[in-house]
């Protein structure tokens, strides 16, 4: 009652760390599954929106570096020659501003989503870049004004243009490039931290997924644990369980089941091999006197000690089994019935020998051998019954057979 009890208990705590791993997994599942859908959704905001801004950038800077190179030509030629080359250098220059135009177009475009970012930090960010840019269009566009008001004096007239306003020019492009490339760095530096969110974000995830995962491992090895001692108290159920299936519980011999399956066994080999076999059938002369008057602890005394003496004396190939009451039986495989003789009547001389209770109890044995009229089981044992039966007849504590 008491393993039982215990066994139950140990179930019920199995069913319990089970259902919890089971519960755990469910949950860290969801979880982390939640967890690596924001790392995607970071990821992608920094590979398919931060990066492409600072590309598109890029090419801000590489126009207004341009429309520089253009002025600085301009400036470069003299008076006659500028008539000539004036229309080439103020059709090139409209090109640069449209293209500088339509990139900023396009950047104002990609900001706008990430406006509204459901990162707080990117929504901050990209508002600031968003009015860096719009100031940046704005001056970029009067700078482009002016410089196509000096172009169109240089086409009409061959007087130099004021000193006053090239040095304004000047000016303007340095503090328009400037903010152009602070911009760039702004944005570069917001893409570097930015991974690096990404980055230290996705290890969060990982470690927290590590020290979960070692966790529902402790729980599972204690769940394991108890299995295994469940397991082993299985096994020594079912050892006992075969055991007293097999076995005589109180003499340690086959019982009567086991021991014809293991007759059944030596008889077909016997046949198949064409080899002796004998079976022997023995019992205690006076056992119920002795049982009856000094008690069942003695009479199993007595039934011990010659169950001990059978094993004692029989060889490695023979087995034995107890009946019931007393009355045994032993198999002896590849022997004739005189050498089985031989065997029992030492076990005979042993056992009267033996120091039991100074009772007069004493043995007595059947051997019949395998033949064609005793080919089966059945027709053996009844032929040892036989033999048993001229034995007490004769007068007991001996041996008698065919």
């Amino acid at each position: 009652m008491k393993f039982s009890e215990n066994h139950k208990k140990k179930n019920r705590l199995i069913f319990l760390l089970a259902s919890v791993i089971a519960i755990l997994i469910l949950v860290n599942g969801a979880f982390s599954y939640w967890q690596m859908n924001q790392v995607k959704a970071e990821f992608y905001e920094v590979a398919n929106k931060d990066l492409p801004l600072v590309a598109e950038l890029l090419p801000l800077i590489d126009r207004q570096f341009e429309q520089t190179l253009l002025i600085e030509k301009l400036h470069q030629l003299e008076p006659i020659h500028r008539s000539k080359v004036v229309p080439i250098l103020q059709n090139s220059f409209i090109r640069t501003g449209d293209r500088f135009s339509q990139t900023t177009e396009k950047l104002q475009s990609m900001l706008k989503p990430m406006l509204h970012s459901p990162r707080e930090i990117t929504r901050l960010k990209m508002s600031k870049i968003d009015h860096l840019l719009e100031q940046i269009i704005t001056e970029h566009e009067q700078y482009q004004n002016q410089v196509l008001q000096m172009i169109s004096h240089n086409a009409e007239s061959l007087e130099a243009y004021p000193p006053e306003l090239i040095i304004l020019l000047t000016e303007e492009e340095k503090d328009l490039t400037e903010e152009l490339i602070s911009l760039r760095d702004e944005l570069q530096r917001f893409t570097q931290n930015s991974a690096l969110a990404v980055e230290r974000h996705e290890a969060q995830i990982i470690k927290g997924v590590v020290i979960f995962t070692l966790f529902v491992f402790s729980l599972g090895t204690i769940m394991l644990m108890l299995i295994s001692q469940i397991m082993k108290s299985r096994e020594k159920a079912i050892e006992k369980i075969s055991y007293f299936a097999n076995y005589d519980p109180l003499t340690d011999l086959f019982n009567r089941r086991h021991f014809f399956e293991e007759l059944n066994h030596a008889l077909s080999q016997a046949q198949e091999q064409d080899a002796p076999l004998s079976l022997c059938v023995c019992d205690l002369d006076h056992f119920k006197q002795v049982n009856d008057t000094l008690g069942h602890i003695a009479g199993d005394k007595i039934l011990t000690t010659f169950a001990d003496t059978l094993r004692a004396n029989i060889r490695k190939d023979d087995f034995v089994g107890r009946f019931g009451g007393d009355e045994f039986v032993i198999c002896f495989p590849n022997t004739t019935s005189d050498e089985a003789a031989e065997i029992t009547e030492r076990i005979r001389k042993r056992f009267e020998e033996a120091d039991t209770l100074k009772s007069s109890v004493t043995s007595t044995f059947g051997i019949a051998q395998l033949t064609q009229q005793t080919s089966t089981d059945d027709m053996l044992l009844e032929k040892a019954d036989q033999e048993l039966y001229k034995a007490k007849e004769n007068g007991r504590n001996c041996v008698h057979w065919s």
